[in-house]
């Protein structure tokens, strides 16, 4: 049911109603709480709360075969809802542009999620539990307030995509370097000083983006990764013996910009 983008202020009664909903959409309403009865829609696979004003949402453990939840924009949406750790089915996590100043631990349950979203939060940590999302392909993380990852990171062995523009990073852990899928590693926006050496044990690795930090130099290992063909270390101040390796990597077809 697409109620997107209604003017609405609440979920028309009528809603709760229909138990064999499988798509509930009413994003980009002006809506700020939804009905408790939301727990009788226990065939829900999709709910979209995008784009509201909502301060809290009622337990969603009643809906098992949820597999997308989309919270995002709901700004004064300071915690997850209760009962997240029951959605054993849930892909797609959307949680960006909200008030979190943590994620629970219990994201660890959610075993089938491959995509999860928190950019645009109060956050200074990921939960260890994150290492536990085995299937996750992409992880969004940007404009937080990082100070550093979790070593149970690289509990992600299908991760493809590490997304942390934007945050307070001086380093990455080594265990990033377990990524052995990572395709795109989003660096851009942080405090390093020096390219991570984890990432030079990232054969899979295309693009790495290292925009807007302090590196001052380019190691030569660089210039060996196998499959990266995008490298963007613009807004750092390089210094001149780092031409070696540009030269490397655009030498064998690799796209630099410096």
């Amino acid at each position: 049911m697409r109620l997107r983008g209604a003017g609405l202020t609440a979920v028309p009664a009528w809603v709760w109603d229909r138990p064999g909903l499988r798509c509930l959409d009413v994003g980009a309403n002006a809506l700020t709480e939804v009905s408790g009865r939301l727990v009788e829609l226990t065939a829900l696979a999709e709910l979209y709360v995008d784009g509201n004003r909502l301060g809290a949402l009622p337990p969603v453990a009643s809906m098992p075969g949820l597999r997308v939840l989309d919270l995002s924009g709901n700004e004064d949406l300071a915690v997850l809802p209760e009962g997240l750790g029951a959605l054993r089915r849930l892909r797609y996590l959307y949680a960006a542009d909200l008030g979190l100043s943590s994620v629970p631990e219990e994201v660890g349950a959610l075993a089938d999620l491959v995509y999860l979203n928190v950019n645009d939060n109060g956050l200074t940590v990921l939960p260890p539990a994150v290492g536990a999302l085995g299937s996750l392909r992409e992880l969004r993380a940007m404009r937080n307030a990082l100070t550093a990852l979790p070593a149970e990171i690289g509990g992600l062995a299908g991760l493809r995509e590490l997304h942390v523009e934007g945050n307070l990073l001086a380093g990455v852990p080594e265990a990033v370097g377990q990524l052995v899928e990572l395709r795109v590693l989003n660096l851009r926006r942080n405090r390093l000083t020096a390219v991570p050496e984890a990432a030079g044990r990232l054969r899979s690795l295309r693009h790495l983006d290292l925009r807007a930090n302090g590196v001052r130099t380019l190691p030569g290992w660089l210039g060996e990764m196998p499959a990266l063909d995008k490298l963007d270390v613009r807004w750092n101040p390089l210094g001149a013996g780092s031409g070696e390796v540009i030269g490397a990597l655009e030498g064998r077809g690799c796209v630099v910009y410096a």
